[in-house]
């Protein structure tokens, strides 16, 4: 083979061997962080307050699960339940797990304590809001301007970490422990509540179980460390993901055993 034609598959070789490389440095990184994540933020006992949720949704009798009362049932508004406990200080964390059709549009996150819930309105840091969630327009940040996220892996189980004091709400897809999104410092001048919403389509929405969490091992303090990309060529995570880990079957924290929902 003449030297010319053995340059472009010279090339490729060598564009893979890097893909590789990345791949390996990606898949360390990823698991880096769930190690971290373990120690600096505590796993959170989030539960669903039944007084908080809108009308038309029904939570589960352990409050941990919230869904459509009647799932054809559809308008304008927007549907969204608290968490029972308040948050007023500290680090912590924890998981939800997300079960949707193709048109559902949901959020989670955390939201100030006297926010308006109220028919139709809007989430942002603004108005007391600091979500992630799948809208119309797909995966988004509802930052300002708005975030499309465009992610590795459909999040199936998102984890929510929340430092009170650095103002800091980080948002990870705990199947391939990747880093969705953190939201620029914020300034919490009171009480935060674990946020919960449903907009559309067939959906539910599970906090997990705490067991089966062990102390000992680590989480991120530092979301600037975590905002570091590692990209494959034509792969690349939108502004605000996280590393390329490869997909695993279990979430590295929270056991997740969602339970039925009866009206």
């Amino acid at each position: 083979m003449r030297a010319k034609e053995r340059l472009p598959l010279v090339k490729e070789q060598d564009r893979r061997a890097k893909e590789e490389v990345l791949k390996d440095t990606a898949w360390r990184k990823a698991q880096l962080y769930a190690d971290w994540r373990k120690e600096k933020f505590q796993a959170w006992p989030v539960t669903l307050d039944p007084g908080s949720a809108h009308s038309d949704l029904v939570v589960s009798h352990e409050n941990t699960t919230v869904a459509w009362k009647d799932t054809s049932a559809s308008s304008g508004s927007t549907y969204s339940v608290l968490g029972f406990e308040s948050i007023t200080s500290g680090c912590c964390y924890w998981e939800v797990e997300i079960r949707d059709g193709d048109r559902s549009e949901w959020a989670l996150g955390v939201c100030r304590e006297n926010v308006n819930r109220n028919g139709w309105y809007v989430e942002s840091p603004e108005k007391g809001f600091w979500v992630v969630g799948k809208y119309e327009a797909g995966y988004c940040a509802l930052s300002v301007p708005l975030t499309q996220l465009s992610l590795r892996q459909v999040p199936r189980r998102v984890g929510v970490f929340l430092d009170h004091k650095e103002g800091d709400v980080s948002f990870y897809n705990m199947t391939d422990g990747s880093h969705i999104f953190s939201f620029p410092r914020a300034s919490f001048s009171g009480t935060v509540f674990p946020y919960f919403m449903i907009r559309s389509g067939d959906v539910s929405l599970t906090v997990c179980s705490k067991e089966g969490w062990s102390e000992g091992h680590p989480v991120p303090h530092n979301s600037s460390f975590l905002e570091e990309p590692v990209s494959l060529p034509g792969e690349g995570f939108s502004s605000g993901s996280g590393a390329n880990a490869p997909p695993v079957a279990e979430s590295p924290l929270l056991p997740c055993k969602p339970e039925a929902v009866s009206p």
